[in-house]
């Protein structure tokens, strides 16, 4: 490397090195995600205890350093029925960074997590240099590193980095050969592949199916015909595993966190009790381990129907929030530079496969969850391999497509990088930075379990999936954000034909927009248009078409947009916790601003539907009541339409309204009751039906009418389904009559049971 180069070089990887040191971590959000507490707690507990077991004294260390919120998911472990508690992850990160960790907490694990990045830089040049100009290589292992999902993770204190780290020695020791005026023992071929072997342990130990990547530099030995040369690599892995294996048994009794013991995440809620309980053991018998979260799911038989992995696999390569070229782009450099120059090399093609295979043991082992849980930014699983493709590289593509990898790199990872810890924007979560373009033109990741910030709701079945800053289900509807565009992605076991929206604007002269498909509507809302109006759309073919246990699912988006909009308050509440977030309350009101409110109501045949058919059998209700007074009137009714009466949103209510002497109507949206169960054709059902009397005495008619919720009142459509009995309201101070003089029966059949329930025809 010339002079200024490495004095560049040296200049910037100072300054990212030391900055770290001053940061006030967690940052945002504020509190330790995914796996940090264990890891942060191990390391600190090495540097001050010398041990991995959990006490007291490590709860009161996690509020020194983090007294913004209490830790929610630290994995522990125990074999003892939780007498004796361990930290439950592997412990070889922790142990490496815990003298930093013992010097400067935290910010020293950061600041080692960017040496360890700016190592592999340096690596990542002096393999290029054997082949590119210095600036070149370097240009393109800063890019290559830097300008990717790794480099978020130097934020976070978990071992990703460090197993990175290792990868990137495994690969440069076992492939590279050592450089020209280095001392006789760093050229020994023997010594660098021992070395190769041992750094793969230490990625390894974390997630076992990264030792695929030895493959390539045993077949670089095999191609050497210097049997020799692999002795030397496997005797290297195979002495330092043992040495790791026997620190963790010394430690913990085990050989990893994931063999033989019961581990779990747990709340630490205070620095003074301890977030889990011994149990009970009877004397003389020990409890027996549960080999809980085990490595033993890699042992079993995959159950992943190839058309599942084909659409997971899709995800993996350009997903919206797990995508490879998306938060790799580098890595598109690389396999183009592969397909150029090496595609005739064995060793690189061993490099490619062995790729292949550990995406393919997350993809095909836990499909739901390939991606690194609920804490990942892009593919945390698979960042730790990502140094791979750098070796895949020799000779690098013309010049262009260097500016071609750093614009990539700005366009798709610009949030991450300039705001690594994440974002503070409404509804927070690491994954934020999807919300915009470019991630938004890519395909939401529907397989997973779980993606943070979306909301999930199905109305008719027909799930409606939306990222919750602008989507809120609110009972049988759902809220829009304003002045701004809302994606949502519809589900179906069906091909959807017609859909039929009832669409409401809370603010005057509002304009919204629904696009699906081929199809569009926009609706223009004057100031004096406070109504509600119906869309009918035909989204035509689906956007997609997702396969899950063995059935087809149709996927399509549809877009809406509200060019104004009003504000209204959420009440929102924590969900039940172990311990509640201070210093915040468990309740508070957060604002949004609703541009449209929409109501699915399903497809035309199902609104058309002649369901409003009801034979009114046997009604009792009271001869008078007071003012005001809520009572009951118990009925029987029979469906006599040829549908169905659904439960399902919106399904039918029974209801009424009230009609003074003259049949004027004074009250028309009467409280609903819900049916107590589907009623088929020809079926009946006994209820009782929830009434509110008129705040004024009189004679009056009370009106019991069914509606199907958000559709029509039945008797809108037909005018013979209701059901009308006269009551007299009497002033509160009167004495309405005694009970058994109350009640009036309002028809002239037979009484049914009074059970709630329905029966068949």
């Amino acid at each position: 490397m010339s002079r200024s180069v490495r004095l560049a070089f040296g200049c910037v990887a100072v300054a990212l090195t030391v900055f770290p040191l001053v940061l006030e971590k967690p940052g945002w959000p504020a509190t330790l995600k995914a796996d940090e507490p264990a890891y942060y707690l191990m390391a600190m507990s090495l540097a001050r205890d010398g041990d991995l077991e959990f006490d007291l004294g490590d709860a009161e260390r996690l509020f020194a350093e983090f007294p913004y919120r209490p830790a929610d998911n630290i994995i522990l472990m125990t074999d003892d029925g939780w007498r004796t508690v361990y930290f439950g992850k592997p412990y070889l990160y922790s142990l490496v960074v815990a003298p930093v960790a013992g010097l400067f907490g935290a910010s020293g694990m950061v600041s080692f997590n960017m040496a360890l990045l700016m190592g592999m830089v340096w690596l990542g040049w002096s393999h290029l240099r054997r082949f590119n100009s210095d600036s070149e290589s370097l240009l393109f292992a800063f890019g290559f590193f830097i300008l990717s999902a790794g480099f978020a993770y130097v934020f976070w204190l978990q071992p990703e980095v460090f197993n990175m780290a290792a990868i990137t020695a495994c690969l440069y020791l076992g492939l590279v050969p050592a450089p020209e005026g280095v001392s006789r023992w760093r050229r020994n071929s023997a010594v660098r592949l021992a070395l190769s072997g041992a750094a793969l342990v230490l990625a390894a130990y974390h997630k076992p199916m990264l030792a695929l990547l030895g493959l390539p530099v045993l077949t670089a030995c095999w191609r050497r015909r210097r049997l020799r040369d692999a002795g030397a690599w496997l005797a290297g892995t195979f002495f330092l595993g043992l040495i790791v294996v026997g620190i963790a048994v010394g430690l913990t009794g085990h050989p990893s966190a994931y063999l033989g013991v019961e581990r779990g995440g747990h709340s630490v809620c205070s620095p003074h009790e301890m977030p889990v309980e011994p149990r009970a053991v009877a004397p003389g018998r020990e409890q027996v381990p549960e080999d809980r979260a085990s490595w033993s799911w890699m042992f079993r038989i995959p159950d992943v129907a190839p058309a599942e992995l084909a659409e997971d696999i899709r995800y993996f390569l350009w997903g919206r929030h797990t995508g490879l070229l998306p938060y790799f782009p580098f890595s598109l450099l690389a396999l183009a530079a592969f397909a150029v120059h090496r595609w005739r090399d064995p060793v690189a093609w061993s490099l490619l496969g062995s790729l292949v295979a550990v995406a393919l043991v997350f993809l095909l082992w836990i499909p739901f969850n390939w991606h690194g849980g609920g804490g990942f930014v892009g593919n945390r699983y698979f960042v730790n391999a990502y140094p791979g493709f750098l070796f895949l590289v020799t000779r690098l593509l013309p010049r262009p497509t260097l500016f071609v990898g750093w614009m990539l790199g700005g366009l798709l990872l610009g949030p991450t990088i300039f705001s690594p810890f994440g974002r503070a924007v409404p509804e927070t979560t690491l994954q934020a930075h999807a919300r915009n373009a470019p991630f938004r033109w890519l395909p939401l990741e529907l397989s997973l379990k779980n993606i943070p910030g979306y909301e999930r709701r199905t109305w008719i079945g027909v799930q409606f999936i939306g990222s919750r800053e602008s989507f809120q289900p609110r009972g049988n509807s759902m809220w829009l954000q304003g002045s701004q565009r809302t994606e949502l992605v519809l589900s179906s076991n069906e091909r959807l034909g017609e859909l039929v929206f009832r669409v409401r604007s809370p603010a005057p002269q509002n304009v919204v927009e629904l696009d699906i498909g081929h199809a569009r509507s926009r609706l223009d809302f004057d100031e004096s248009d406070s109504g509600a109006r119906t869309v009918v759309l035909e989204p035509g073919e689906p956007d997609d078409i997702r396969w899950l246990d063995g059935q087809p699912r149709f996927v399509y988006h549809l877009e809406v947009r509200a060019e104004r909009g009003e504000i209204r308050e959420l009440l929102k509440r924590s969900p039940p916790r172990e311990c509640f977030y201070f210093p915040y309350n468990e309740s508070w009101v957060e604002a949004f601003y609703l541009g449209a409110e929409l109501t699915f109501l399903g497809s035309p045949e199902r609104i058309g539907a002649e369901i409003y058919g009801v034979e009114w059998i046997e009604v009792r209700a009271p001869r008078m009541v007071r003012a005001g007074e809520a009572f009951t009137v118990s009925a029987i009714l029979a469906n006599v339409s040829d549908e169905s009466w659904p439960l399902e949103t919106p399904g039918v209510n029974l209801a009424y309204h009230w009609e003074d002497e003259e049949g004027r109507t004074v009250v028309w949206e009467g409280e609903r009751t819900p049916l107590p169960a589907p009623v088929p054709p020809g079926g009946r059902i006994s209820t009782r039906i929830r009434v509110e009397a008129p705040d004024r005495p009189g004679s009056y008619v009370l009106v019991l009418d069914p509606l199907f919720e958000k559709v029509s009142w039945f008797s809108r459509q037909n005018p013979e389904t209701t059901h009308r009995v006269p009551i007299r309201v009497v002033p509160v101070s009167e004495e309405p009559g005694k009970a058994g003089e109350r009640d009036i029966p309002g028809g002239d059949s037979t009484p049914g049971d009074s059970s709630n329930g329905s029966t068949g025809p």
